[in-house]
């Protein structure tokens, strides 16, 4: 039974040495780390690759029409007819006395202008391209019943025909859930 009293009392005077050098050391203070050195702990090693973290979620994309309900005056730019759009420049459209006011407002000579009956202004250049609804009527000037397909090829010749400086006709578009359902050809010029 000595024996182990004595191997206890071994113990615990070894336990107190081994605590009173640790407070001893802890107590002292340590040469500062250099700033360029950073511990890290060792990556550890897998064999497979780690996941890929999930992609956030896309807040859904609420796009406007490009031009609410109602109807528009526009010259037609460009007729896409495999993706049903057009690309259209809107103007204001003057009648009668107001078409020769507008016209001498805008640099034309009181002589030129008297005998508009139609006067088409263009101050603003933007485009804007508009999806065809599935069902779209078009009334062009000359054309007769005949399917979408052929008709928006006439309409894409006659966009080509007035790209210069002078146009003949000018479009009226009946806008929809932002969608072209109708348009309708006129004439911009005086017809002798």
């Amino acid at each position: 039974m000595r024996s182990v009293r004595t191997v206890v009392a071994v113990l615990f005077v070894a336990a107190i040495a081994i605590t009173g050098c640790a407070a001893h050391s802890a107590i002292q203070p340590s040469p500062a780390p250099s700033p360029a050195v950073v511990d890290q702990a060792p990556l550890p090693v897998t064999d497979s690759p780690a996941p890929a973290p999930a992609p956030a979620p896309r807040p859904p994309v609420l796009r406007a029409p490009v031009l609410a309900d109602g109807q528009y005056d526009a010259y037609i730019t460009r007729v896409d007819s495999r993706q049903r759009r057009l690309v259209v420049d809107l103007v204001q459209v003057f009648h009668d006395q107001a078409a020769v006011d507008a016209a001498v407002a805008d640099g034309q000579s009181h002589d030129t202008a008297q005998v508009l009956s139609t006067y088409v202004r263009n101050h603003n250049p933007r485009l804007r391209t508009l999806p065809l609804a599935g069902d779209v009527h078009l009334n062009l000037r000359g054309g007769c019943a005949s399917p979408t397909s052929h008709e928006l090829a006439l309409l894409a010749a006659d966009a080509r025909a007035m790209s210069g400086p002078v146009r003949t006709f000018y479009f009226t578009l009946t806008v929809s859930g932002g969608a072209v359902q109708r348009v309708q050809e006129r004439v911009a010029i005086n017809a002798c």
